[in-house]
């Protein structure tokens, strides 16, 4: 009984196999196969569209690159073959053979190889080549969290690329062919055609010179300090035009399959952090504007110690008596409390979100984060008060860059936005993108009264290393401790400046973001200096001529009176 089950088993198991291998032989001999006369349809895809920077400089563009592939059912040997590819190619072994053995009719091997392994490639039975359309950065690196980039499929994946995808990627197109006796295929008039469409081409706001400038000043300042990473923004005050957008640590999109995806995330846009002293300009600004204070009324800064309930507030320095004005200059965190108090947490709030923190500055990038504005009927005193210095609430470096634009351009809130036209193959316009002013934050004329208070922040109070002689640098330091799980942590920060020149008639609004430098943390020295430098090439780029304003030229006569004096 037990020899006839077996048998059985035998027998089955046999049949088994031998119906398989029938299976397998049929659909791939009989299924797989194109029959003689049989109309077929074949795709045709487009070419992606370029994109420029403002001055047509090629940022990113489409290329016909060999790719490799395999016909596994062709491949006599799968262990050789693999042997010879990884060596050929660089690719692991045992992932080529899992490949080779699966008995597919296609597999890819390696999409868009280089020339120099193309040409290791030898004629081998069941290995070829395929040329296809790849996307290629030539400036590597150089705004890759702004570009983004292009998966195998032609879909964009992030940045502008995946953004502006409908537009860049362009329609495909189709012909139909007849196979002949001897396998080829014959195109015929008789059917119909439709010639690929090739994708739109985009003009973006950036500069890519200024871009590379400032990434390479956030890559020595990083390196000088030992910090973890650095942002950037360089945004034009009146248009929103986003001139630099950089990030570092930085990844080249060509290679984006390398990179890990907190690399090729936009920082600028979707990282939030507490402000720290960068926002004490818009408590100021909201009391002027509301005219509870004046630049130089009076305020006691409690000798640097000051109680609120449980809290004590603290300076770096202890101060006495300072004006509105030396409380922004000198950054007393006690002197700011006492303006919010003046000023009350309801209407601070209200300029908060004027200023457009708490929401998105609808820039034209995706992953845009709003940051943390909590709702005012929440705030304690104590919050009230931390806030006023930066400390409770969250924002990223774009709308950092954005409220000080506001305050530069005579105090209207502008949209930022990247790309500035979309063109066609023909240079034809298809679509232009324009300023937008979301809406107005504070008059003219307080916009004016801050723009001199920042000036002075840089002659005579915390941001004197951002200084160029004749170029009237306005801007605010900032220092703010990184908090975790509910408690402040000693000896992490964020190092930031954020000002623009020239104060009388800005041009540029710049902003600097530093996270956990050392050993040194203070936002003055760390990154005020990375401030300079950027301007610096942005006035020898732009061939800018130093200016004096009628502050500065009175300041230039006193100074020379009281020489005469002594």
């Amino acid at each position: 009984m037990e020899i006839k089950t077996r048998i059985i088993l035998i027998l089955g198991l046999l049949a088994a196999i031998g119906s398989t291998i029938l299976w397998q032989a049929f659909r791939l001999q009989v299924l797989n196969q194109t029959k003689k006369g049989e109309v077929l349809k074949f795709s045709l895809p487009p070419k992606r569209g370029i994109i420029y920077d403002r001055n047509g400089e090629v940022l990113a563009i489409t290329l016909n690159a060999p790719s490799v592939y395999a016909c596994p059912c062709q491949i006599e040997d799968p262990y050789k073959t693999a042997i010879f590819l990884s060596k050929a190619l660089h690719l692991k072994s045992k992932i080529l053979l899992k490949r080779l053995k699966s008995g597919k009719n296609f597999v890819w091997i390696k999409r868009w190889v280089s020339d120099r392994e193309l040409k290791r490639i030898r004629e081998l039975k069941g290995i070829g080549i395929q040329r296809e359309n790849r996307r290629y950065y030539p400036n590597g690196p150089l705004a890759g969290q702004v570009l983004g980039f292009v998966g195998f499929d032609g879909y964009g994946l992030e940045g502008v690329e995946r953004q502006f995808d409908n537009y860049l990627r362009g329609k495909s197109g189709y012909y139909y062919g007849i196979k002949d006796a001897r396998g080829k295929i014959i195109i015929s008039p008789k059917f119909p055609f439709r010639p690929a469409e090739d994708g739109y081409n985009l003009f973006l706001t950036l500069d890519h010179r200024i871009q590379y400038a400032v990434e390479e000043a956030l890559a020595r300042v990083i390196k000088k300090w030992h910090a973890k990473a650095g942002y950037a923004v360089i945004i034009e005050p009146h248009t929103g035009e986003v001139l630099a957008l950089a990030n570092y640590p930085r990844f080249n999109p060509n290679n984006f399959r390398r990179a890990r995806a907190k690399d090729y995330r936009n920082h600028v846009i979707t990282d939030t952090f507490e402000p720290g002293s960068t926002f004490k300009p818009i408590l100021a600004a909201a009391a002027l504007d509301r005219g509870v204070l004046k630049p130089y009324d009076i305020i006691y800064a409690e000798n640097g110690r000051y109680r609120i309930d449980d809290a004590i507030i603290h300076d770096v320095k202890p101060f006495k008596w300072l004006s509105a004005q030396q409380v922004i200059v000198h950054s007393s965190n006690i002197g700011a409390v006492k303006i919010g108090e003046i000023l009350g947490k309801k209407a601070f709030y209200e300029y908060i979100k004027r200023f457009g923190f708490g929401q998105k500055t609808g820039i034209d990038l995706g992953g845009e984060s709003k940051g943390l504005l909590r709702p005012v009927t929440t705030w304690k005193r104590v919050d009230a008060a931390t806030i006023c210095f930066g400390q409770g609430i969250s924002v990223t470096a774009l709308q950092l860059a954005t409220a000080y634009a506001a305050i530069a351009n005579g105090g209207k809130l502008i949209r930022p936005f990247v790309v500035k036209r979309i063109v066609d193959n023909k240079g034809k316009i298809v679509k232009v993108f324009k300023p937008k002013i979301r809406n107005r934050v504070i008059s003219e004329r307080t916009a004016k009264r801050l723009r001199e208070i920042l000036r002075e922040v840089v002659l005579e109070g915390t941001g004197k290393m951002a200084e160029i002689e004749g170029y009237e640098i306005a801007g605010k330091t900032g220092t703010a401790q990184k908090p975790k799980n509910g408690y402040y942590q000693r000896n992490k920060a964020i190092a930031s400046f954020v000002g623009f020149f020239p104060a009388s008639d800005p041009k540029v609004v710049i902003a600097i973001i530093i996270d956990e430098p050392r050993p040194i943390r203070y936002g003055g020295i760390v990154a005020a200096p990375a401030f300079r430098e950027v301007a610096l090439d942005i006035i020898w780029k732009w061939h800018l001529s130093p200016c004096i304003s009628p502050i500065e030229m009175t300041r230039i006569l006193q100074s020379k009176q009281v020489a005469k004096k002594e």
